[in-house]
């Protein structure tokens, strides 16, 4: 009998669980977006946005809603109007009007959610010179009417966030602090005029009037010894590209690439050593880098300010011993960065020059620093040096062919590109 009325019950709960569903899991049926409108009216401003799932299990059960703006696929229609992040969270790059899409599966094949994001106004965020960087920052001059090339960097808060200052309407000029030593014009070259004892030093300055930060100076030393013998050639600087607080990687396993350029005492002065130094990062628990000077997004367990990890190449020249270049990685997961890779090219060394790709997006002239563009995943982008003054001394060795012109890149990664002018 307990036998009989136990199957009984068994058959109850079943039929029961037929009509109403009970045995059935939740299912997703829609996704709503919140706002289902938004407005960014600043390039480079944010918005973020939240993801809904309505789930149901069938029968006379009631539907229910959960937060899925983490689990959901995240895209913008038009990335170049703005991009979004894996949390939701859109950057806006241009004006105009883009669809923000959530997707994730359901029972039946993918549920979207979709929403409208409108950039309304063109207006940049304001951008102001934060330092001035002289390359190289020390030089020697052995005789009377010999020459050296400066070099004016400037660092800025926002993109293209290094730039070269020559040409710049703001740039008040350069100064040698002992023009009976040494003179130097507005392009930045130094001429020896005199020195009366075994060696004279003067202080060249690069100033720069900010409409915002005001006037900001950098400053390199020039060495006149007309009675000493030239020197050998040596490494005297390591400038890496691209320079301190101007690359973020905003997703874990994602990676960017640093180029090392040596300053030398005698021609050539410039040359591209990334394989010639030893890397390392400071934390390697943010960002590893390896012997080829990239460097690979590891994590970032506390606020995204305190996420750097800073990124050294070294040598020991047999001339002037050890010498070190220093910058730095920002890690910043969920960011709301593009998802484009980045393009950055750099034009260094004492002469000058345009590099543009193909296709369109890179155009940089004089030298320097401060071209960036961003291409479609895997793309290839062809770039040409055009020397202005002096000869192309080359590429960085991750632009192939780096001793031809023109070469190429392969977007599958951030990458920095330097192109030498000599």
């Amino acid at each position: 009998m307990m036998f009989y009325r136990l199957v009984l019950c068994v058959a109850a709960v079943a039929v029961a669980c037929f009509v109403t569903g009970c045995s059935q899991s939740a299912r997703l049926i829609s996704i709503q977006i919140t706002p289902a409108t938004a407005s960014i009216g600043t390039l480079g401003g944010t918005s973020q946005f939240t993801a809904i799932g309505t789930y149901s299990k069938g029968g006379s059960h009631p539907t229910t809603t959960q937060n899925i703006t983490d689990e959901a696929t995240w895209a913008s229609s038009s990335t170049g109007v703005a991009t979004i992040s894996s949390s939701g969270l859109a950057t806006a790059f241009a004006v105009g009007t883009t669809t923000i899409t959530a997707t994730m599966n359901g029972s039946f094949g993918p549920v979207v959610g979709t929403a409208t994001l409108n950039v309304t106004t063109g207006v940049p965020l304001q951008r102001e010179l934060t330092a001035i960087t002289i390359i190289p920052s020390s030089q020697t001059l052995n005789t009377i009417g010999g020459t050296a090339q400066f070099i004016a960097i400037g660092s800025f808060n926002a993109p293209p966030t290094t730039e070269n200052l020559a040409g710049n309407p703001n740039f008040l000029g350069w100064v040698s602090s002992e023009a009976s030593v040494a003179s130097i014009n507005s392009s930045g070259l130094a001429t020896a005029v005199a020195c009366g004892t075994s060696s004279c030093v003067t202080t060249i300055t690069a100033s720069y009037l900010d409409p915002v930060s005001g006037t900001i100076i950098g400053t390199a030393s020039l060495t006149v010894s007309p009675g000493s013998p030239p020197l050998q050639r040596a490494l005297s600087a390591i400038t890496l590209l691209p320079g301190s607080n101007t690359q973020t990687l905003y997703t874990i396993g994602e990676t960017s690439q640093f180029i090392a350029i040596g300053t030398y005492t005698a021609a050539p002065t410039t040359a591209d050593i990334t394989d010639a130094v030893t890397w390392a990062s400071s934390d390697t628990g943010i960002a590893t880098i390896n012997s080829s000077g990239l460097t690979t997004a590891v994590a970032c367990g506390a606020p995204a300010a305190s996420c750097i990890s800073n990124i050294t190449a070294s040598t020991t020249d047999p001339v002037s011993g050890f010498i070190i270049g220093t910058s730095n990685i920002t890690v910043e997961p969920n960011g709301g960065g593009s998802n484009l890779p980045s393009l950055s090219v750099y034009l260094v060394g004492a002469g000058t020059g345009t590099v543009v790709s193909s296709p369109v997006g890179i155009n940089c002239s004089g030298s320097g620093a401060g071209c960036t563009a961003y291409f479609p995943q895997g793309s290839t982008v062809k770039l040409t040096a055009t020397p202005s003054s002096g000869s192309f001394g080359g590429w960085s060795a991750n632009c192939t062919p780096d001793n031809g012109n023109p070469c190429s890149a392969t977007m599958n990664t951030n990458q920095t590109v330097g192109a030498i002018f000599n």
